[in-house]
């Protein structure tokens, strides 16, 4: 469904990573105020999917499913193939939901 080409993945890949590393510091020390760091870093990814035209993925989450930028509709995506659902949010619905422990990263990441 989704795809991602390989000429931006070194930029794509600096920006999922600091995503990555802003949320496991929260999960460490849920204390910090991680709210600006953490639109910084999916700004960043939707930057780079409109400047490259692709979708990115961003990471897979935990259990199963994908969390991706869709770069025509603006919108980010977490894809849940079991049962089939595919939820898509704004960036603040996003944080929203990764502030509250929705669509956590897997921890192989």
């Amino acid at each position: 469904m989704l795809c991602q080409t390989r000429h931006s993945a070194e930029p794509i890949s600096l920006a999922t990573d600091q995503l990555l590393f802003v949320l496991a510091l929260h999960k460490r020390k849920p204390y910090l105020p991680i709210w600006g760091e953490l639109f910084h870093a999916l700004r960043e990814i939707a930057k780079l999917g409109q400047q490259f035209q692709e979708n990115i993925l961003i990471y897979r989450m935990q259990s199963t499913g994908t969390l991706w930028y869709r770069y025509r509709e603006n919108q980010f995506l977490a894809d849940l193939p079991n049962p089939s659902i595919t939820i898509s949010l704004t960036q603040e619905q996003l944080i929203d939901a990764l502030i509250t422990g929705s669509f956590a990263p897997d921890a192989n990441h």
